[in-house]
């Protein structure tokens, strides 16, 4: 599949949309964002190009054919790749917006509960 930049054919990817590439040999994901091509370089519509840290994850060797699975990232694949994302910073920022919201959550409830029960 090809790339639809007007958003209007859900059977094409959509620029910067989430995309989880799965090598079907050793079932390593790795999730990455659909950016398309302008056309001028040498990628087919039936190929991909992924940068080193992707090839390595996927256990792929560079001008080795290899047939990949590319499909849309589930809502909950996005949120579990950058929960355990190798890098710490990225975990971190992730897991503190998680608690952040909980606590909101949380204070929120605690506010309205002397309304609700009294």
């Amino acid at each position: 599949r090809n790339m639809d930049s007007k958003r209007k054919d859900k059977t094409r990817f959509f620029r910067r949309e989430p995309v989880m590439i799965v090598n079907p040999e050793t079932k390593a994901k790795v999730l990455r964002y659909a950016m398309g091509n302008p056309g001028n370089l040498s990628i087919t519509k039936l190929a991909v190009a992924l940068d080193y840290d992707a090839v390595d994850a996927l256990g792929v060797r560079f001008k080795d054919t290899v047939n990949l699975e590319v499909r849309r990232a589930r809502r909950w694949e996005v949120w579990q790749w950058f929960w355990n994302h190798p890098d710490q910073s990225v975990q971190l920022s992730i897991k503190l917006g998680v608690v952040g919201a909980v606590l909101g959550v949380m204070g929120f409830l605690t506010g309205v509960a002397p309304y609700l029960l009294g």
